[in-house]
């Protein structure tokens, strides 16, 4: 089983970049791009009285750039003057925030806790809403984790299906079919690594409710990568993945490109 295996003790951090392009709607069609990197801390330790696993997930900094129409402006959360009010609060509102992932002395996935941080209105009656999507974006980052990753036991040369259900921000419940192949193994960095390759498709699910204004993801739309499943460690220590999505709002197709990079960057023990 090449699960992500969480070692009580030690405090993985992980780095994110994210490269996104898109075209502007109706006569704005010039291309605009955004290019993010986000640094994350999951810190691990026991449940007082079980065996489980607590992850701490903590948003720590993000930085880079946005492109349009020939400008570029920076920013960087360690730098809050770096980038304009409303784009420094788009970007970095998540920084300082954390949420709780629980997982088995198997490595099996429990549940989420401490997600209010991530809802901007806790407490209030809009903070139901709030706290709604705050519980997304932690199944979000978690599955991001387990992109890739198969769901049965393999060996070099298996491969594999995996059909499931995402919510994305904007776009709602998401139907994703993956389709994942064992490679080979080699040496990276010192340790012994599963390489695998997947691909698969997205689409946008029907809803007879679905707010008019909620972005749609159309038929077409792709995501294939690899990643390498440090197999001493027990962790996905590299990936690299690619989106292609046609994005329909407001019943125009948008083409949107996204390249995502993940890499831990250091695991240490607890301070």
């Amino acid at each position: 089983m090449l699960r992500i295996h969480w070692e009580p003790g030690r405090v993985y951090t992980l780095e994110t970049l994210t490269d996104s392009k898109s075209e502007g709607l109706g006569k704005n069609l010039t291309t605009q791009g955004m290019k993010v990197i986000q640094t994350t801390t999951l810190t691990v330790r026991l449940e007082a009285g079980t065996k489980n696993r607590i992850v701490e997930v903590r948003f720590v900094r993000v930085h880079g750039e946005i492109s349009s129409a020939g400008q570029v402006q920076a920013f960087d959360s360690n730098n809050p003057g770096s980038a304009n009010a409303k784009i420094q609060k788009a970007l970095g509102r998540a920084i300082g925030k954390s949420f709780v992932l629980v997982y088995d002395d198997q490595d099996r996935y429990l549940e989420n806790r401490e997600v209010g941080s991530l809802a901007s209105e806790k407490g209030a009656v809009t903070g139901l809403t709030a706290l709604a999507d705050a519980r997304n974006v932690a199944n979000l980052f978690r599955k991001s984790l387990e992109m890739g990753l198969p769901p049965i036991a393999v060996s070099p040369g298996d491969t594999w299906t995996a059909d499931e259900n995402m919510v994305f921000p904007q776009a709602g419940d998401t139907h994703v079919e993956m389709n994942g192949t064992f490679e080979t193994v080699v040496e990276r960095d010192g340790h012994k690594n599963a390489k695998i390759a997947f691909e698969g498709k997205l689409k946008s699910i029907e809803r007879i409710d679905k707010p008019t204004n909620t972005i749609e993801i159309g038929p077409g739309s792709t995501i294939a990568g690899h990643i390498f499943y440090d197999l001493d460690r027990r962790f996905p220590a590299y990936g690299d993945y690619t989106t292609h999505l046609t994005m329909e709002i407001l019943g125009q197709p948008i083409p949107f490109e996204q390249h995502i990079v993940s890499n831990i960057v250091s695991i240490e023990d607890v301070k």
